[in-house]
């Protein structure tokens, strides 16, 4: 877990479970009056370039998908996996660097 802080106070978090072959995004969380700001961008750059991970995996919902595009991640359709919502797979890989 880790979280970033602008004059001391805690803005937004992002954990994270370290696997053998990959690191599984679990949650990104940005406080609702700091978002649209780049916070969420800084932590996954953060993690990126600060830890060893060789690759990144993310599960989420149509809304989130652009933003991790933006940030370089392969988007994968899971399709409808609950009712109505399809969720997608966005895999980032530090090989492509």
């Amino acid at each position: 877990m880790y979280g970033i802080y602008l004059n001391n106070t805690l803005r937004g978090i992002i954990g994270l479970i370290q696997g053998e072959s990959e690191t599984e995004l679990k949650h990104i969380a940005i406080h609702p009056e700091f978002r649209l700001q780049g916070l969420g961008s800084k932590l996954i750059e953060f993690v990126i370039k600060s830890t060893e991970i060789n690759k990144l995996v993310a599960e989420t919902d149509k809304d989130a998908v652009n933003f991790y595009k933006k940030k370089g991640f392969k988007i994968i359709s899971l399709g409808e996996k609950y009712p109505g919502v399809e969720r997608f797979k966005c895999e980032y890989s530090n090989n492509s660097l």
